[in-house]
């Protein structure tokens, strides 16, 4: 039914990325800039900012305001980057939008020799269905950096956020923290406050502050982390209880800062919206990220894209801490370019059976060969074997009483070995469910 609007906007990515806000600019114009009637958070960082935005979006919609979430990239289907009021949009919706902004490009390229981006276009896509939807608050993350990113077309956000910065997307955004910072200070605007996360360094700090001077926004630094201090289940989800009193839903020490940080900034709104504190930090015992240790207790089935050795060592950690004791049944796959031996050893420990998974179609993933001889070197003596994500969602829908049976399953490896199984399995991953 819509396949020809999907199909020119897929044709998109071969123009790949360009940096600048120029051509964002004439795009947004060509299409009555939506983005003025809409109340912008705009995040940055290099890590975090999605589960940040995540946590901002959930408490916000529990305060009772329509809220609307803009992420990239997405896991499974392109739709997952356009959420309003904590509902996923539809084909039938985004195909609206897009036959108006593809309207849009086209005029750019007759008139002005303009060759429109995938990322452009998204951007653009997503303040168009922001503003029909009359939200009321629109979280906002960046794509790449922020200074150049199309992102940053908006003048005058209700708040900056920037989570952390580490060496990330160097030939873009430089080879130093500071050139980093800078890039990222890019979405501080003049007399809007900014939010800085704790874990971030004393020389990208000062960048960033000297940014904020510069532009008299007033900036706030988280200062410190909550503890945790004990495991309860919402809804059969786990969810860390903090010593700030907040319950968040989602896992590990990663999350205590973001979800500090999301705190701050609701803590400043709440000032201007007066609105119920309580029932907005409801929301961070729902937020739902998916694929970030992401649990399903209908499939006793955990969804991670840990895909490097330091997401391998959270996600142990966060094993540790909601599952102690336990082992798991690994359903594992992995990029041939990533360091599979120091992911597995840190998964290692806590394995009683590992099905290996070739996945991906334009990259080579490691060989279930591969990836057993590595935990047999790591000592591993428990049963391996190799599988497809087709038969792995078969199973799981036509022998479901079987599935549940046994150790609880962990599937990780990779983001996008996630989202390939999200899309087999079917279901909202933003709703908590996959059926």
């Amino acid at each position: 039914m819509h396949e020809d609007i999907f199909e020119w906007f897929e044709s998109l990515e071969f123009f790949g990325v360009k940096l600048g806000l120029h051509q964002t600019q004439a795009y947004f114009d060509a299409l009555g800039n939506p983005e003025k009637q809409l109340s912008f958070i705009h995040i940055a960082g290099s890590n975090g900012k999605g589960s940040t935005a995540a946590f901002l979006e959930s408490c916000l919609r529990h305060a009772g305001f329509k809220t609307a979430l803009y992420t990239s990239p997405h896991l499974a289907k392109l739709n997952e980057r356009f959420i309003i009021n904590g509902q996923v949009v539809s084909d039938d919706v985004l195909a609206q939008a897009f036959r108006k902004v593809k309207k849009a490009a086209d005029f750019l390229r007759d008139e002005k020799g303009m060759m429109v981006t995938y990322f452009e276009t998204t951007t653009v896509t997503a303040a168009l269905l922001f503003a029909e939807a009359k939200v009321d608050f629109v979280i906002w993350e960046t794509g790449v950096g922020g200074r150049l990113d199309s992102t940053n077309i908006i003048s005058s956000p209700l708040a900056s956020v920037i989570t952390t910065i580490s060496l990330e997307h160097q030939n873009y955004l430089g080879d130093t923290l500071a050139k980093i910072a800078f890039e990222k200070a890019g979405i501080i605007k003049k007399n809007c406050p900014v939010f800085i996360g704790a874990s971030i360094g004393e020389e990208a700090k000062e960048v960033i502050l000297a940014r904020a001077e510069e532009l008299d926004a007033p900036a706030k630094v988280l200062e410190n982390i909550p503890e945790k201090t004990g495991v309860e289940f919402h809804k059969n989800i786990p969810c860390q209880v903090l010593s700030n009193g907040l319950k968040i839903s989602l896992a590990g020490a990663h999350q205590r800062s973001n979800s500090a940080l999301a705190l701050m900034v609701l803590e400043e709104l709440q000032k201007k919206y007066s609105f119920d504190m309580e029932k907005a930090k409801q929301g961070f015992m729902e937020t739902v990220w998916p694929a970030r240790f992401q649990y399903f207790p209908e499939e006793r089935l955990l969804l991670d894209g840990a895909h490097n050795p330091e997401c391998a060592m959270i996600l142990a950690k966060a094993l540790d801490e909601f599952f102690p004791g336990e082992k798991f049944d690994f359903i594992y796959g992995n990029f041939a370019d990533k360091d599979a031996k120091e992911m597995l050893e840190k998964l290692v420990p806590y394995a009683h059976r590992f099905t290996f998974i070739p996945f991906g179609t334009y990259r080579k993933s490691a060989t279930a060969e591969e990836l057993t001889n590595l935990v047999r070197l790591l000592g591993f003596r428990g049963e391996c074997k190799s599988s497809t994500l087709e038969n792995i969602v078969e199973e799981m829908k036509t022998n479901t009483e079987k599935w549940k049976e046994g150790n609880k399953k962990i599937l990780c490896g990779s983001l996008h070995l996630c989202g390939d199984f999200l899309l087999l399995r079917g279901g909202d991953p933003f709703a908590g469910n996959l059926s």
